[in-house]
């Protein structure tokens, strides 16, 4: 079935039901991967997605469109600034070459509904790095990305209704986990079905009400790390004045190969709670 609109979601005896203009669709189990302004997520918890007042721009394009540039085709460039910050890096093996502007819209703050507008884009950046403003003519200009995310909250399942994606955790995107945590979920609740099917269980005696309490006794904790830490990631980034210059100090400070303080992130996932790492280390 395709280009169906889900309109609500209920449950009883035992199964899950999401509604839609054509009817319903009945099953043991309803998945909600439904989006970051989720149908069902109110049945857990009566809240909105959170603006950050951050805008994104992007612009692929051909990588000889940059030649002149002097652009790094091998790596992914960061340039950060008070409040703003430019990404630049290759794509498709080096064919063509994107890059992402994000600022603070003074529009935002001030409760406009206009708001991340070219106008911006280009007053943002008009003070920033010859590289940074020479990248800036190659920008999508017609469209652009409010940065919204969730509030954590500390539990997906309500009977056999689940969140997964999007509608349990929508982050900001600076730890670039938004697509890896929903596989994430997909994962840690196949590997606990799995292990029942292993175990013998068969399509008919599978154990739902405890495959949905295993994936929603570990992944919540993990994924409010996830949102929590991409905010303080994004502010670290946007610090102005005397913060700005601590955190450039702090980033000198580390090696540069050294990753251990993003270990609890990029390490095998968990299916317990037992086996989440601690985020950081002592130093």
């Amino acid at each position: 079935m395709t280009d169906v609109a889900v309109t609500g979601y209920d449950q009883a005896d035992g199964r899950a039901s999401a509604i839609h203009a054509g009817g319903r669709e009945t099953a043991a189990v309803v998945i909600a991967a439904d989006g970051i302004r989720s149908v069902a997520r109110p049945l857990l918890v009566d809240d909105e997605p959170v603006s950050s007042s951050y805008v994104a721009y992007r612009g692929a394009v051909p990588a000889a469109q940059v030649e002149a540039l002097g652009v790094s085709m091998r790596d992914v460039v960061v340039y950060v600034g008070p409040k703003c910050h430019f990404v630049q890096y290759p794509l498709r093996g080096g064919e063509m070459f994107n890059q992402v502007a994000v600022f603070e819209s003074p529009k935002a703050l001030a409760g406009e509904e206009d708001w991340g507008t070219p106008d911006e884009l280009d007053d943002a950046f008009a003070d920033t790095c010859e590289e940074v403003r020479a990248g800036l003519p190659l920008m999508w200009r017609d469209r652009w990305w409010r940065m919204f995310d969730r509030e954590p909250i500390p539990t997906w399942v309500t009977g056999r209704i689940a969140l997964s994606g999007d509608s349990a955790h929508a982050p900001l995107q600076y730890l670039a986990q938004g697509a890896v945590m929903a596989m994430e979920d997909a994962y840690v609740l196949s590997e606990h079905v799995g292990s029942q099917l292993a175990a013998g269980a068969s399509a008919d005696t599978l154990d739902w009400d405890a495959a949905l309490a295993a994936y929603d006794a570990v992944r919540p904790e993990h994924c409010r790390r996830v949102l929590t830490t991409a905010r303080a990631w994004g502010e670290l980034w946007h610090h102005v004045g005397d913060q700005r210059l601590w955190r450039n100090e702090v980033m000198r400070s580390r090696d540069v190969h050294d990753y251990a303080f993003v270990d609890w992130l990029y390490g095998p996932t968990a299916l317990t709670p037992e086996q989440e790492p601690a985020m950081f280390g002592a130093d």
